[in-house]
């Protein structure tokens, strides 16, 4: 495989760890689901072929002989008798233990991944926002159902960063924390953040909305939008440096699925319409604006996407 497949594959890989279902990774990458499918399924299954939960019969047989073997140790202490000799009388207490210390790692290493489920290294980096920074996030909408709503809040927690060839992340907190997705449809971008980050080449971008809701247009009513995971994931290389500005647009979408009373409504990241610019570094606007002009910095193993036409 590529290496721009096995980043995309990598992606997958966390997000199915996170819980996410297969058919909406897939949805991220149509191009490669062919591809990603059977490897995504095989790595479901094994991950369930290891789920191990002991029976209340084993724990409690486990117990039993914890007890018996505790109780028989105390005993040799009370009697004082050496070690070495209480394990050569009584073999079968060394038996006991054997399998009680057995049966833990076992339960361990069932929970383990519950427990401690693999999480990005954060970098001691706190980026500073700035009027001037090298760096400007932006937030817009691919238009899809958009026109449904009278409004669509974003409600945005932070942004993720992850540097190229590495598992470490930088995470910004928002200027603007909520957005309206309605006032930014088509070409059409909001800053949530400009500040310095860190100069360099970087492949993974997240960001972590806290809920969605939206108006119907029709009805006036008030909903939730369902969201894949808690955060959404873009793989998308970019780079920043010192001396210009990297716009990187992150585009949102809401799909409906279903029609009338069974109409449901997901918030999903448009790969083919978010990447990154660089501009001369200069004052920024935290306003709407035109969404810049994003080369094509996808994996190769991507198709070259339509440029859209922006709205007027």
């Amino acid at each position: 495989m590529d290496n721009g497949f096995d980043r995309i594959l990598d992606a997958c890989l966390d997000r199915i760890q996170t819980g996410e279902d297969i058919e909406s990774v897939l949805a991220s990458y149509p191009a490669d689901s062919a591809r990603l499918r059977p490897l995504l399924q095989a790595a479901l299954q094994t991950n369930r072929s290891f789920d191990f939960t002991p029976s209340p019969d084993a724990k409690r047989a486990s117990r039993q002989r914890f007890d018996s073997a505790l109780a028989e140790l105390r005993e040799s202490r009370r009697q004082k008798q050496p070690w070495f000799s209480r394990v050569a009388l009584r073999p079968a207490t060394w038996a006991a233990a054997a399998t009680v210390v057995v049966a833990l790692i076992v339960v361990y290493l069932g929970v383990r991944p519950a427990l401690s489920p693999s999480a990005p290294v954060v970098l001691p980096f706190t980026p500073v926002a700035s009027p001037n920074g090298n760096f400007s996030f932006l937030i817009s909408d691919d238009v899809n159902a958009i026109a449904e709503f009278k409004e669509v809040t974003v409600n945005i927690d932070k942004i993720g960063l992850q540097q190229t060839e590495s598992d470490k992340w930088i995470e910004i907190t928002p200027e603007v924390s909520s957005v309206d997705l309605t006032t930014v449809p088509g070409a059409l971008t909001q800053q949530i953040w400009r500040g310095d980050v860190l100069s360099g080449n970087y492949q993974q971008v997240f960001v972590y909305v806290a809920n969605v809701t939206g108006t119907l247009e029709s009805t006036g009513e008030r909903i939730e939008i369902k969201l894949p995971s808690q955060r959404l994931h873009l793989a998308v290389p970019f780079s920043v440096s010192d001396n210009t500005v990297t716009n990187f647009t992150y585009d949102m979408t809401v799909i409906r699925t279903g029609n009338g009373r069974n109409a449901k409504y997901i918030l999903k990241p448009q790969i083919s319409e978010s990447g990154a610019s660089q501009v001369s570094n200069g004052s920024g606007d935290t306003g709407n604006q035109q969404k810049p002009t994003v080369p094509d910095q996808r994996p190769t193993s991507l198709p070259t996407p339509t440029k859209k036409t922006p709205k007027k």
